[in-house]
């Protein structure tokens, strides 16, 4: 299995330079990707020789393998305006099949222009792979020895998205893609009049088996049934949302996402992935933030899945990348100001209990350890309040059992819980930040076994809840915070999740103009 939806590490490789290795990739292209064409041209030439010339005429894009695709998605991920250049030259290319009388150029022409429009592909490819860990100049990017691993043309899951995305931008020239519209929400029995336009839609995406034509003809009464309801339940999981089969307003909201928006968002974040999966080692964790899912990919390989709960949209779990380098058992909770006043306050204002029976020890400003009354305590918090707060461990602590610590300027690392049924919430945005872990201890039990270096204390202390340990380890493991709303998964489906923290319109795969030139 690929980790991480097909993101591979980098390996090392012969290193090469990018005008030696060009025909030898157009050469592989051509016998991996067009065997059949090859051995039908063979056989067209046995009984009617054709020209070199007229061959090209018929397919010249054989000698540039899915040129077209590939510029369709670095024109929608917003890449550089060549591309987008590139490809309505393409397109009206392709209206006329390629001839050159029609397109008004010669054919050397022609087939000069597809290299050059080949080339800059290779040179957005090349310019990442030199950038993947450094930051040099352009001047510099175009000289600096690649390895050819680096190119992502001969990957099929790349073939299989640049397939996708065509696909989507083809259903988007063939019509209209009109909101439908509900004045409250649709289940199971009820009859509405976009019931037979939510068939075909559906339809269209890919999310049923059912012919529009048959469905519409026999659900006159446009009334919502099981099929379509089961349809619809199978959309909103590869949409991230609660499958009930209920159309409310988040099932509506996909619903009336254009396919040119779709292959849009595929192609910004399919772009990011590519970028991002130059700089992978063997082994490393992530989490994808609008996905709330956890990732250990382990030499390659992924090790363990999990559900993670992240912060709210108020309190943004941050994108970074750090390395794990401590993990706690039995960790206290040391909270931060911010959620003391926004969450623990309100709490003892209504609860003056609420302390104790959570297992907090208060400190004050001296850093005595301080008592109070219930009463004094409702009364304090409705004040100033100038005291810290320590959560004990133990079962109601808020971090769980296990605490993975990793450098941050954010404050933010890890955790168990102590509210296990949260993870059962398709939207899982409820943390101040930090990053709490279904599987947790399935993750903790893989650093025992592989990191952490006094495995001995960490089984004596294991048993007990109440007795806290920070836990060295023999390496360090990185952690990757990411932000992906879009990608294909395994059976080749197009996944989709809410912009949770509204960050799309931000993220840029943008690069220089001059290395195209």
């Amino acid at each position: 299995m690929m980790p991480v939806n097909g993101l591979t590490p980098c390996k090392p490789a012969p290193s090469l330079h990018f005008r030696d290795i060009v025909p030898h990739i157009v050469c592989l292209f051509l016998f991996l990707i067009h065997p059949p064409v090859y051995s039908h041209i063979a056989t067209e030439v046995m009984v009617e020789p054709i020209s070199l010339e007229r061959r090209l005429v018929v397919n010249p894009l054989q000698q540039y393998p899915l040129l077209v695709e590939q510029t369709l998605l670095l024109d929608l991920a917003g890449v550089s305006p060549v591309f987008s250049a590139n490809y309505r030259t393409l397109s009206q290319w392709q209206a006329v099949l390629f001839d050159p009388a029609q397109v008004g150029i010669s054919q050397a022409q022609q087939d000069a222009e597809l290299q050059r429009m080949q080339g800059q592909v290779f040179a957005y490819w090349r310019f990442i792979a030199t950038t993947a860990n450094k930051t040099p100049s352009v001047e510099e990017a175009s000289i600096v020895e690649v390895p050819m691993v680096e190119f992502p043309m001969n990957d099929r899951r790349y073939s299989a998205v640049l397939n996708k995305i065509s696909q989507l931008v083809r259903l988007e020239d063939k019509g209209a893609w009109e909101p439908l519209v509900l004045e409250e929400k649709l289940t199971l029995g009820q009859a509405s009049p976009i019931v037979n336009t939510l068939a075909q839609r559906l339809w269209l995406l890919g999310d049923s088996s059912f012919a529009p034509s048959a469905s519409t003809e026999s659900n006159e009464g446009q009334i919502y049934t099981e099929e379509l309801m089961q349809s619809i339940q199978g959309f909103q999981r590869r949409h991230g949302l609660e499958a009930d089969g209920v159309v409310g307003k988040q099932t509506l909201f996909w619903l009336n996402q254009s396919p040119y928006k779709r292959a849009q968002l595929l192609a910004k974040n399919e772009v990011r992935q590519r970028v991002f999966s130059q700089t992978l080692t063997p082994n490393y964790l992530l989490i994808n933030v609008p996905a709330f899912e956890m990732t250990l990919v382990v030499q390659g390989e992924i090790a363990l899945r999990s559900k993670v709960i992240v912060g709210k949209p108020s309190r943004q779990t941050p994108i970074l990348n750090s390395q794990i380098s401590n993990v706690v058992l039995n960790p206290h909770w040391r909270v931060p100001r911010s959620i003391l006043r926004r969450d623990i306050l309100p709490h003892i204002r209504k609860d003056g209990h609420y302390l104790m029976e959570r297992g907090f020890d208060v400190y004050d400003a001296s850093g005595q350890l301080a008592h109070h009354s219930p009463e004094e305590w409702q009364a304090l918090a409705s004040s100033r309040f100038p005291f810290k707060l320590v959560q004990r461990p133990g079962p109601k602590n808020a971090l769980g059992k296990y605490k993975f610590h990793f450098e941050n300027d954010f404050s933010v690392y890890l955790h168990g819980t102590s509210e296990p049924s949260l993870f059962k919430k398709a939207n899982r945005a409820l943390s101040s930040g930090c990053i709490r872990v279904e599987r947790v201890d399935e993750l903790a039990s893989w650093f025992k076994a592989h990191l952490i270096k006094d495995t001995a204390l960490w089984d004596k202390l294991a048993p007990d809840v109440t007795q806290s340990q920070w836990f060295a380890l023999s390496s360090t493991l990185p952690v990757h915070l990411v932000y992906w709303s879009a990608w294909l998964d395994d059976q080749g489906l197009a996944q989709y999740r809410n912009d949770i923290y509204h960050l799309e319109a931000e993220l840029t795969n943008a690069v220089p103009a001059a290395i195209f030139y």
